[in-house]
């Protein structure tokens, strides 16, 4: 018995020991979560920093272990049994960490139920080389470790272990305190660590007389606001649309939707995109002040096709709902010639959502290890060949998504177009224009072959694009789609050519939510008002919006003139103005809150 306790004090010594190595490993690695990490820290924030990342990654690689490892060795004391099962499961999070900072320095999301189903084949090959390669340094440091306990028996772990805890408390007083009062240089910190929720105490604080009530419900909408992204339900059954269309018939027009992934509303110019820009010129009306719902392709398609706010999006999607747009297209006897360039099913999951109505939908654009420009070129090609075999007898609904812009993709042809930017996104920058210019090329042959066909004059052309793009423009390290709110990632080009109407231009704020709302009143004849069967107002007439949802693929914001609340899937939320900076003292609108929480809710039947 006397030898199984010094043996179990060594192995529990050794647990301890191999986690506090290992959090030290996690720590470099998460070193990449605060690559684009805030400008405007304060005094108080940069102690949060540092007090919250040793004492979260010390309990990060500590718990697991003890979790799996503490009945192992009361079970049976031996090195050889717990050794595997420490190194298995240090190998496995370093994997998965891995992965996780990538995708939060690309993109701002963390890996989750829903971003999990996005991923690649490469990024699960990555993560599987990954695995091994940990399985090998684990197994390495694991025999080190135990070398090293063997030998120093020195007590400094105790030293240690006090100074974490101290940290673990002080992080977690400083968090309780900031959440309380909504001091935002804290709570935004803690966003960026996976795995990391501070305490809150705002209860006790609310009972006490300590936090204003009314602040604290505002509170509590702008968390409700952000759901949760696996709630397919939200407390109900979906209700699309609340009541059944009523369309009368009519001479119907032809429908041509074109999204460009990823190009974002000031690439329309008249030398960089000269054929878009004459289209606007000479026959569309453009719309100068567009936001899309979404700041990545998912929502933003979304909400083209619904009209409604992205809490639905899971529900429509579990359930295969299509939009009233496109079932009431189909009914009418549209043609429906759609194709994409990437594919149907992944980022935008269309072959579940918008078309999921459509027999014998076209899932891709072919070769898939093509090159983004090559697939458009080729998805161009396949459309003017399905345009020449219709039945011109029926009207066509066509659908092009092109994709080299979002691939910065582009040919030789087009390497002298675009102006290189300063900054280390200037290269990046650059081969975004050279994509936008040849995509802008790719679409006038489009235009120009309606227009050979006779078919312009009969149709109506929709450009847009489901998001933007973002080159670090505000100087806060947010790059790319899907990790913002700002005007980059959400203002997007939207051209309307409408037979009968003159070009133009409409500078109040519209937005993607608008667009279903039109076509379906307007293209279709259906006299429902649009809060039937979406959130939008008729883009030719409408009112302006005073406030939008968009979303993202994780968390959600609520876009209002001059500020901008973020919410994050745990319940916090962070508030900006309209350059995108951080408000310390931010001034929530409530009504505007129950608003948004309405209309993320009223197509749900309790």
């Amino acid at each position: 018995m006397g030898t199984d306790r010094v043996t179990r004090r060594l192995l529990f010594r050794w647990l301890g020991w191999f986690a506090m190595v290992n959090a030290f490993v996690l720590g470099v690695i998460d070193l990449r979560y605060l690559n684009s990490g805030p400008a405007d820290m304060t005094p108080l924030s940069w102690l949060y920093l540092v007090t919250i990342y040793c004492s979260h990654h010390a309990l990060l690689a500590l718990l697991p272990l003890l979790l799996l490892g503490t009945p192992l060795v009361l079970l049976k004391p031996s090195f050889r049994l717990l050794r595997p099962v420490a190194v298995f499961l240090l190998g496995v999070m370093i994997a998965v960490i891995v992965l996780d900072s990538l995708l939060w320095s690309q993109g701002r999301f963390h890996l989750n139920a829903l971003t999990v189903q996005i991923l690649g084949l490469r990024s699960w090959l990555f993560v599987g080389v990954m695995f091994v390669i940990a399985l090998v340094f684990e197994s390495l440091l694991a025999g080190r470790v135990w070398s090293w306990v063997g030998v120093d028996r020195r007590r400094h772990g105790r030293a240690l272990a006090v100074v974490l805890t101290i940290s673990f408390l002080a992080a977690q007083g400083i968090y309780v305190w900031a959440d309380a009062s909504y001091y935002v240089p804290v709570t935004r910190v803690a966003q960026q660590l996976p795995v990391q929720r501070g305490f809150t105490a705002k209860r006790f604080l609310v009972r006490h007389g300590l936090l204003d009530v009314k602040q604290k419900r505002a509170r509590r909408l702008a968390g409700r606001l952000s759901g949760s992204a696996d709630d397919k339900t939200a407390g109900g059954s979906l209700r699309y649309p609340l009541e059944p269309l009523r369309c009368s018939a009519q001479q119907p027009l032809n429908l041509l939707i074109v999204l460009v992934d990823a190009l974002r509303s000031d690439m329309l110019d008249p030398v960089l995109t000269p054929r878009l820009y004459r289209f606007a010129q000479e026959r569309a009306i453009r719309f100068r002040h567009h936001y899309s719902g979404g700041n990545s392709s998912r929502i933003g398609v979304f909400s083209l096709f619904y009209g409604l706010p992205p809490g639905y999006f899971n529900g429509i999607e579990a359930q295969q709902i299509p939009p009233v747009l496109v079932d009431q297209l189909l009914a009418t006897g549209y043609q429906p010639g759609l194709f994409s360039s990437s594919n149907m099913y992944r980022p935008a999951a269309l072959d579940r959502t918008a078309f999921a109505a459509v027999a014998n939908l076209r899932m891709e654009t072919r070769p898939l290890d093509a090159p983004a420009w090559k697939r458009d070129r080729i998805m161009t090609r396949d459309w003017t060949d399905w345009l020449q075999r219709r039945d011109p007898g029926r009207p066509f609904f066509g659908f092009l998504f092109y994709d080299a812009v979002n691939g910065k993709s582009y040919p030789p042809a087009f390497a002298d177009r675009g102006t290189p930017a300063a900054g280390p996104a200037g290269a990046a920058f650059a081969n975004y224009q050279k994509a936008a210019a040849f995509d802008d090329a790719l679409i006038g042959n489009v235009l120009d072959d309606l227009d050979r066909r006779g078919l312009l004059e009969d149709t109506v052309v929709l450009i847009t694009a489901d998001h933007g793009e973002e080159f670090n423009e505000n100087h806060d390290g947010i790059r790319g789609h899907g990790s913002g709110y700002s005007r980059y990632q959400l203002g997007v080009p939207l051209l309307l050519a409408w037979p009968g109407r003159p070009p133009g231009q409409v500078v109040r704020r519209t937005s993607h939510y608008d667009i279903a709302a039109t076509l379906v009143r307007r293209l279709l004849g259906c006299n429902n008002p649009p809060a039937d069967y979406s959130i939008g107002r008729d883009l030719l007439n409408g009112p302006e919006w005073d406030w939008l949802l968009a979303g993202s693929y994780y968390n959600y914001a609520l876009i209002e003139p001059g500020q901008i609340t973020v919410t994050f899937p745990n319940g916090s939320y962070e508030v900006r103005d309209g350059e995108y900076r951080l408000l310390e003292k931010p001034r929530l609108n409530l009504r505007v809150l129950e608003d948004a929480m309405y209309e993320n809710s009223r197509f749900y039947q309790p």
